[in-house]
């Protein structure tokens, strides 16, 4: 838990990796076509998982009254919103023109929805919250 301490990045970057695998499991278990590992869409949002997590790690390491805390948590938000607006928008754009054309596909699995955004953060946070104080 040394490193940790030390490379509070390292927390993160754990986050997301394990929110990938289980997407990547969820996939296999429900036998889509498609198996997304390190790839936009799906549950739970790797995304969100990795800024919820710096979060709670800024938040142990600086307190939630530091500016880090803040700026941590407004970056983790604007993230957020833009999975489950921004590119959810252009996955359905991606839809409407693969429609029009039949020569190249679009990726139309861009976005989030509210709750794998959701459940993304939560899973982040709890991981965060694990690796730092076990």
């Amino acid at each position: 838990m040394r490193l940790i301490q030390q490379y509070p990045i390292i927390v993160p970057f754990i986050a997301i990796l394990m929110a990938e695998v289980v997407k990547a499991l969820i996939d296999v278990f429900m036998k889509r076509k498609k198996v997304r590992f390190i790839n936009p869409g799906g549950m739970p949002s790797g995304h969100s998982a990795f800024v919820s997590a710096l979060v709670v790690t800024v938040a142990y390491r600086d307190g939630i009254e530091s500016t880090l805390f803040m700026i941590s948590a407004v970056i983790a938000l604007i993230v957020m919103y833009d999975a489950v607006n921004l590119r959810m928008e252009a996955g359905y754009h991606a839809k409407a023109i693969n429609k029009l054309n039949k020569k190249e596909h679009l990726e139309e699995s861009l976005g989030h929805t509210f709750w794998e955004v959701t459940v993304g953060a939560t899973f982040g946070a709890i991981i965060a919250f694990m690796l730092i104080n076990f």
